[in-house]
């Protein structure tokens, strides 16, 4: 449990698991709650990794868990469907795909949890399962994830969500909430120092790396997502979206440059940046609130272009 040392500022998330291992009284169901980029994956490697070696050999369960190989884990994560086969989110983003709507646990992924929950664990106690950004999970998948939940048998779940309030209340309340924080501003700052961040922001004002630092919320994982986001824009579509909309035809270019080249998942980052300029720096609420129904209309698959239009249209009426 020593590795537990390096995860930083989650003092009572490590409490309760730490208190969990010693009792040997891990419950059915965990639901890591918190920002993302805190911690909270790395925390479960660590946690699963003790309850995992036990009676093993240590830094082979060790690898067979980094390669996401071990017999006994399941790590399931938020996917498309792309031509009717499921790509995980991890799969499109290393293959750089742009998708038209956001990722989701699906239904069908909820069938392979219960097919790998039937079977007898191979090399420890229980069999593990682990839902990354289960917020994305649509009805019909909680539904049959509730029912799983309630028939848990051997197996341990770990949820991990930064928005635990979209889950339904009955999946909340069958799990032990361990709860994740924003780190302050010191802690952020030390561990981005120790972060090999890349040659290539050397090429973003020092404004901006500070703009994307506050961005992340006290998260260093935030904002190397942040920095890779930005970095992701081309940088005359990044030069558009600093500059101030003064005719219509320069917002309907706009809406145009950002479909054309963002996919659905950068288009929802730009939503989140720009409301969060607008609110720092003039306390629009009327802009933030049209950023929202945005988001809401990109959700809803509506067509994203139009969508864009609009509200950029919006937008520059309020200015």
């Amino acid at each position: 449990m020593n590795d537990f040392k390096n995860i930083y500022g989650q003092d009572l998330a490590i409490e309760i698991l730490k208190s969990a291992i010693q009792k040997e009284h891990v419950s059915p169901a965990y639901l890591f709650s918190g920002p993302e980029g805190v911690g909270r994956k790395k925390t479960a490697k660590i946690f699963i990794r003790a309850l995992l070696e036990k009676n093993q050999d240590k830094e082979s369960t060790k690898r067979k868990i980094e390669s996401n190989n071990h017999p006994d884990l399941l790590w399931i994560e938020p996917s498309y469907l792309v031509q009717g086969k499921s790509i995980s989110q991890t799969q499109a983003r290393s293959e750089s795909l742009r998708m038209k709507s956001p990722p989701q646990i699906r239904l069908n992924q909820v069938k392979e949890i219960i097919e790998f929950l039937g079977k007898k664990p191979f090399e420890s106690e229980r069999s593990i399962v682990i839902i990354e950004d289960i917020e994305k999970i649509n009805e019909s998948a909680s539904n049959a994830l509730l029912k799983t939940l309630e028939e848990t048998n051997t197996g341990l779940f770990i949820l991990i969500t930064q928005r635990s309030e979209k889950l339904l209340s009955t999946i909340r309340s069958r799990c032990q909430i361990v709860p994740f924080i924003r780190l302050n501003h010191n802690q952020v700052s030390k561990i981005i120092e120790q972060l090999e961040v890349g040659r290539e922001i050397d090429d973003i004002p020092t404004d901006k790396i500070r703009e994307l630092i506050d961005f992340s919320y006290g998260s260093p994982g935030r904002y190397l997502i942040n920095l890779q986001s930005w970095l992701s824009i081309s940088s005359p579509l990044r030069n558009k979206l600093e500059a101030k909309l003064n005719t219509q035809i320069e917002s309907l270019q706009l809406a145009k440059e950002i479909t054309d080249e963002l996919d659905i998942e950068q288009q929802l980052w730009i939503i989140d940046f720009q409301q969060y300029k607008a609110w720092i720096e003039e306390r629009n609420s009327n802009v933030v609130k049209q950023f929202e129904e945005l988001r809401k209309q990109l959700l809803k698959y509506v067509q994203p272009r139009l969508a864009w239009e609009v509200t950029l249209l919006e937008i520059q009426l309020i200015g």
